[in-house]
């Protein structure tokens, strides 16, 4: 029986990708996910295969760039399950432009989704946490916060800000028994990515070379790594960030 059985976790982005895997892999332990999802068709094939697989899995749609629908989200999933136990902010969008070609509607539209939303997403959950006397909250940063390329400027300050705001947030939290963390995903096997190197064939090439275990990370890897934040083999870990890179930044 895992130790994660029974508890219930809110997945952002949980429709694809990395949130799909998270979603599916506590599924799979006994716990009892809230997909939330911007994609209503995506967030309901997740949760029907979560079902048909015998795990128990809801889809609340949300925009998470709205603290309206964020809040109308938060409210169903406490309808539903009655309490949260974990809180993955994983929602995030990506525009590959260089900044004297970014638009400003590009640039506003990556904080609000990946920056603010998380702040949203927070601002809804840790009340909820606090009354339940403890919580974790694992938020989805990204290697470009630390070492990033050409044409990401965007994508790199919302992420290198979660980071930041995770450390803060993490110390307003502490007294409550409510761990805030952040995940640093690698080079992730995901359909984003597939079509960055389908634009840019030469890239995959590039970047295996870089990376020390010499492939791609896959959806579960990160997924483990957001179990292990979740659990009680991580109850004394709290305003740090876990790198599951394969070794890039290692590697500089």
């Amino acid at each position: 029986m895992s130790e994660l059985q029974e508890r219930v976790l809110v997945v952002t982005g949980g429709g694809s990708g990395i949130g799909e895997a998270t979603a599916r892999l506590f599924a799979a332990d006994g716990v009892k996910v809230a997909i939330l999802d911007c994609n209503e068709r995506s967030g309901m094939k997740v949760e029907q295969e979560i079902r048909h697989a015998g795990g128990t899995a809801h889809y609340i749609p949300v925009d998470v760039a709205s603290g309206a629908s964020v809040k109308s989200a938060i409210a169903a999933v406490l309808e539903r399950f009655a309490r949260i136990d974990v809180l993955y902010a994983n929602a995030a969008i990506q525009v590959i432009r260089s900044v004297d070609e970014m638009t400003e509607e590009e640039w506003c539209a990556q904080l609000a989704v990946n920056l603010t939303g998380t702040f949203l997403c927070c601002r809804e959950v840790i009340p909820v946490m606090r009354r339940q006397h403890g919580g974790s909250i694992i938020i989805a940063s990204s290697g470009h916060a630390y070492q990033s390329y050409p044409g990401y400027p965007g994508y790199a300050a919302t992420k290198g800000g979660l980071v930041a705001f995770m450390r803060a947030t993490a110390l307003d939290c502490a007294a409550d028994g409510i761990r805030v963390n952040c995940i640093i995903p690698g080079a992730t096997e995901t359909q984003l990515l597939k079509k960055h190197f389908d634009n840019n064939p030469t890239e995959k090439t590039r970047l295996l070379e870089k990376i020390p275990l010499a492939r791609l990370a896959m959806p579960e890897d990160i997924a483990r790594g957001v179990r292990m934040l979740a659990s009680e083999d991580a109850r004394y870990i709290t305003g740090t960030s876990l790198v599951v890179d394969g070794g890039l930044l290692a590697q500089g």
